[in-house]
């Protein structure tokens, strides 16, 4: 069988290297953060996976926590006015439930068992030169790393696809903590996410977390706007960084303020703050050496976390890869045409995400009829929900007011 090495400890390179060492390929993977790094790191997202990711876990035994871990069966949609009130608000029930498990517990898992099935783990800097180092080494390097160095070297071995790729700058300013302490929704169960028009939005949800169960707070800001007030705050404060967060959703989205009165951070390294820039690379790229790789996952595709599909797109087009390299037999995997085909289906299976999340970070106003449907027919607000599982049900649709239009009808029918 082929030698694959894969730089990157995230969703997408450990579960494709796990998936290729249950195949029976001799893989590597290199990572600059040990099992014990991750462990007593920052919270690395809000991760939450909806079941046809989940799915992917499933098939390769990986899915370790669903006995523990808060089950979310539905979606609770809240549109509000930038004086604060709420306008609007309806809930989609999941087709199956999702949930978030924290990263600090998953990848650990994942290293451990990575090894006990025969793959290798190096740990060291992921620069150029190990990158160029581990292609000659094996028949196909994977990146999907984002950190370090080799977050620097992103731009230069994966070319910009502009047309895929309509922003130039951050979008949102993120605000994120796990918390124990907020009220539950009527229905427990469900994910809550708020939307103010023109302001920004906030994402909550049961998940599991290092001391158990817990809630993911997201809050999403439109740069310079008047929801983007937690600049002068540091997540190495935690308990100051989650008050500024709940006075800002006092402000903006105070049906969710009144939920925090008693939330409490759930560790110390339980916050997180940041932006990223939306942008979609060529999946194939070119080392120094004149080596070629392949890209998945952010390294790849890096969406804003808008509609929650990071570690789902990272799930999805791992097990696309996969698939396709076991496919290949024998044949030379470091052929460019092959590759390039690999990176088309790799593109296919987060494709409809990508194009979902940047709709939604700019949405023109006929977006605004899906909310309104969503609230007067139960139908429309569980296929609105079974979107944030896959995303190409309703991505077609987003482009026109004729498109909601359809939509809506199809599923009010």
């Amino acid at each position: 069988m082929s030698r694959l090495a894969v730089a990157g400890a995230g969703q997408a390179g450990l579960q494709l290297a796990l998936s290729l060492v249950a195949s029976g390929h001799e893989v590597t993977l290199a990572t600059d953060r040990s099992a014990a790094d991750i462990a007593a790191g920052r919270i690395l997202s809000t991760q939450c996976m909806f079941d046809d990711a989940l799915a992917t876990e499933r098939a390769l035994g990986l899915d370790y926590w669903e006995a523990e871990c808060p089950q979310i069966d539905g979606v609770q949609y809240s549109l509000g006015s930038p004086a604060g009130e709420r306008v609007l608000c309806f809930s989609g029930k999941l087709p199956a439930p999702a949930q978030s498990v924290d990263q600090r517990l998953k990848m650990p898992r994942w290293l451990a068992d990575l090894e006990a099935a025969g793959g290798r783990v190096v740990l060291g800097p992921l620069d150029a030169a190990a990158l160029d180092q581990l292609a000659a080494e094996h028949d196909l390097l994977v990146v999907a790393s984002t950190k370090g160095p080799v977050g620097r070297e992103l731009p230069a071995l994966f070319s910009r696809i502009d047309e895929e790729s309509p922003f130039d700058a951050a979008q949102r300013k993120l605000g994120v903590a796990y918390v124990r302490g907020m009220e539950p929704l009527p229905s427990p169960g469900e994910f809550s996410i708020s939307i103010v028009p023109g302001v920004g939005e906030y994402f909550a949800g049961p998940a599991l977390t290092l001391s158990g169960a817990c809630w993911t707070m997201c809050l999403e800001a439109i740069p310079g706007g008047a929801m983007d007030a937690w600049g002068h705050a540091s997540p190495d404060r935690p308990e100051e960084w989650v008050a500024v967060l709940v006075a800002v959703l006092d402000e903006h989205f105070p049906w969710e303020g009144e939920r925090c009165r008693s939330v409490e951070v759930t560790d110390p390294r339980a916050t997180l703050g940041g932006s990223l820039v939306p942008v979609v690379r060529s999946r194939v790229g070119r080392l120094p050496s004149g080596r070629l790789v392949l890209g998945i996952g952010d390294a790849v595709v890096q969406n804003d976390p808008l509609v929650g599909q990071g570690a789902n797109n990272a799930a999805k087009g791992a097990t696309a890869v996969a698939a396709a390299i076991d496919a290949r037999g024998q044949a030379p995997l470091a052929d460019e045409d092959w590759l390039r085909a690999v990176g088309d289906e790799y593109w296919n299976a987060v494709a409809a995400a990508t194009h979902l999340t940047n709709t939604m970070l700019s949405p023109p106003p006929h977006i605004g009829a899906l909310f309104e449907a969503g609230a007067r027919s139960p139908a429309v607000a569980d296929a609105l929900a079974n979107a944030t599982n896959d995303p190409r049900t309703l991505a077609p649709y987003l482009g026109s007011a004729e498109g909601i239009a359809e939509f809506v009808a199809l599923h009010e029918a």
